[in-house]
């Protein structure tokens, strides 16, 4: 849950508290999720290939 989504249940008060699925942006976002694998599998590589120098 996002901080936008808690804060407008917090701010709906207890009584009128509704999830409402449409008013946040439920698109898959493939891009930026590789974008944030990307520097680890870079340091994953890294170290794999010291381990390989090391045999």
């Amino acid at each position: 849950m996002s901080h936008a989504q808690i804060r407008s249940l917090e701010d709906a008060g207890r009584a009128t508290a509704v999830w409402s699925s449409d008013v946040y942006d439920t698109r898959p976002r493939f891009a930026e999720v590789a974008m944030a694998l990307l520097p680890a599998s870079l340091i994953l590589a890294a170290a794999a290939a010291l381990l390989v120098a090391l045999l």
